[in-house]
């Protein structure tokens, strides 16, 4: 099945030999930064005569190369295989003291065919038959900081932090948490709420695809509560609500993922259509039918009374009223806690999103 990564993008009007069987539509893509992203604009006099700035370079790279992952992504979103006639301007907003650039990238959306239809009309990774000294060191850098970051202790510098942002390493991302949880454990606050919005820039430059498969996997492998609900928190703040996963856990039977893909139900993707409507009327099927209640009812005698009231048993063995969290474990009959979305909560959401997406899509 195709990925957004493999959607081709070139800068002519057509792709030689491969039928192009539908246009779509226009797509484009725009990528703003402040001009204090090139932090060795100024650090040298070969900036000024006509040297080379080696971070200038590849910090407009990295944009253009975010760029490209956005309008792919657009693209695929249509159904497009291919986006053609590609254009790439960059330009400088200033006012007020302030100056940005703003990449942005225009191209056709369009589904192409390959002459040979058994033949998949993307290959791959293209191999090099020349590599640059640059390409060597930047390789060379990435394996010494993905050691380092194996390392009890690890130091990590803006250096360090702009490095694997900028080549998207997504190999210390397991290290970054663990140095996270190292500081929420020494109760040092305040680095770690920085620390983490680091994390949230490093996975910003990741591909959209990439992003989701990083942060999902750290949720669903987390066994620390408090983590799992920020790791989780980065779907929302970066739109990557995932309806397809989030039906494939809800079907299987573990507790704990089904709990966290509950939550997610509450933050949102970039865009909707008419299948997700679909998806999310699966989905309470599904919240209705997996989620049902876990613990056990039973009527108790009222003390000095000889009537009888309705209680629930816990999963943890405590004896609780009717429609109350667990005295002991902070958990209602569902198996949630207070600070969860529970399974109706969760649908009322749902119902809320359905009414909005058809309001606007028949």
């Amino acid at each position: 099945m195709l990925s957004p990564k493999q959607v081709l993008v070139v800068t002519t009007s057509d792709l030689g030999e491969l039928k192009i069987i539908n246009y779509l539509k226009p797509v484009s893509a725009h990528v703003v930064a402040g001009t204090n992203v090139f932090s060795d604009f100024a650090a040298s006099v070969t900036d000024f005569f006509g040297g080379r700035s080696g971070t200038y370079q590849k910090q407009l790279a990295s944009l253009y190369d975010e760029a490209i992952e956005r309008i792919r992504f657009s693209a695929f979103e249509l159904g497009a295989n291919c986006v053609l006639g590609l254009k790439v301007d960059i330009d400088e907003i200033s006012g007020k003291n302030k100056a940005m650039f703003m990449i942005t990238a225009v191209g056709t959306a369009a589904v192409a065919e390959s002459p040979n239809k058994s033949q998949n009309l993307f290959t791959g990774d293209v191999k090099l038959e020349n590599v640059s000294i640059e390409k060597i060191n930047t390789h060379k850098r990435k394996n010494q900081i993905i050691k380092e970051s194996n390392a009890e202790y690890w130091g990590i510098t803006e250096d360090v932090w702009d490095f694997i942002s900028d080549n998207q390493i997504e190999e210390v991302f397991p290290a970054l948490i663990r140095k996270y949880k190292g500081l929420l454990a020494n109760l040092q606050v305040e680095a770690a709420k920085d620390f983490f919005k680091k994390i949230m820039t490093y996975l910003e430059r990741f591909p959209e695809e990439k992003k989701r498969d990083i942060i999902y996997l750290a949720v669903f492998k987390e066994n620390d509560e408090k983590v799992a609900r920020d790791l989780s928190w980065l779907i929302h703040e970066l739109q990557l609500l995932d309806l397809k996963l989030v039906l494939n856990v809800l079907a299987n039977d573990n507790f704990e993922n089904q709990k966290k893909v509950v939550r997610m139900l509450a933050y949102d993707k970039p865009f909707y259509n008419k299948e997700d409507i679909t998806d999310f009327e699966k989905i309470k099927d599904l919240i209705r039918t997996k989620l049902s209640e876990r613990g056990v009812r039973s009527m108790k005698k009222q003390l000095l009374s000889s009537k009888e009231k309705e209680v629930w048993l816990c999963d943890c063995g405590q004896s609780n009223e009717i429609d109350i969290h667990c005295t002991k474990c902070g958990k209602d009959i569902y198996g949630f806690k207070a600070n969860d979305l529970s399974p109706e909560k969760a649908i009322e959401h749902i119902d809320q999103k359905i009414a909005l997406i058809a309001y606007f899509i028949s």
